[in-house]
C-alpha cells in the first residue's frame, strides 16, 4: 500500500470536509474509508522511512497555513480504472504558500522515500482532499451538484501526517498552532 506524507487540518476544517463527505454518503455515493480523516496529499510513495518526519520539522514551524478549498473536481481511473470510476474531490487552491511547503517537503523528504509517485512532482501535483470514490459516470453529475452549492471555503491546514498505508497508521507532526 501507498506511504505519503500530508497536510491535515484543524478541527473547524475537518468538521466542513467531513459534513461533505457525510452528504455524499447519505446520496449512498461511495466515500473514503473511514480511517481516512480529510487531508492533502503532498507526496506519495511505495515508502516514506520514519525519519521524514523529523526531517520535516522546520515545515511544521511554518504551519498553520489557511488554503482554500475550491471547487469540486473529478480524476477518471479510465473505464472501470484500476480502483474503478472517477474519484469526486475538492480542489485545493495552489497559493504561493502552499506551492513553498509542496517544494519543501519534497525537498527535505527526498532521502527518505522510496517509489516516488510522479503526480505528486511539481508540475503534475493537483492539490486536493478526496470526498468519493469509485463513482460512476451517473454519479458524478449528482454528486457535484451536491456540492455546488456555495463560494470556496477557507481551511487551516494545522500539521503534517505520515500515513503508512501497510499499517493505516498516522503519525502526526504538530504545527506551532497544534
Amino acid at each position: 500500500m501507498v506511504h505519503s506524507l500530508e497536510l491535515v487540518f484543524d478541527d473547524v476544517a475537518d468538521a466542513l470536509v467531513i459534513d461533505e463527505v457525510n452528504r455524499l454518503a447519505g446520496a449512498g455515493l461511495r466515500t473514503p474509508h473511514a480511517d481516512q480523516r480529510p487531508h492533502v496529499t503532498l507526496v506519495a510513495a511505495d515508502a516514506v522511512a520514519p525519519g521524514a518526519l523529523a526531517a520535516l520539522a522546520p515545515v511544521a514551524q511554518r504551519l498553520p497555513i489557511s488554503v482554500r478549498l475550491g471547487s469540486p473536481i473529478v480524476f477518471s481511473h479510465g473505464e472501470g480504472g484500476a480502483r474503478g470510476g472517477f474519484t469526486l474531490a475538492r480542489a485545493v487552491v495552489p497559493s504561493t504558500e502552499l506551492l513553498g511547503i509542496h517544494a519543501t517537503v519534497l525537498r527535505l523528504a527526498d532521502g527518505h522515500l522510496h517509489g516516488e509517485k510522479d503526480h505528486c512532482r511539481p508540475g503534475r501535483w493537483t492539490p486536493h482532499v478526496t470526498l468519493a470514490r469509485r463513482l460512476t459516470m451517473e454519479q458524478v453529475g449528482s454528486a457535484v451538484a451536491l456540492l455546488s452549492d456555495g463560494p470556496d471555503r477557507e481551511a487551516v491546514a494545522a500539521g503534517l501526517r505520515l500515513w503508512n498505508g501497510d499499517t493505516t497508521t498516522e503519525t502526526v507532526l504538530p504545527g506551532r498552532a497544534c
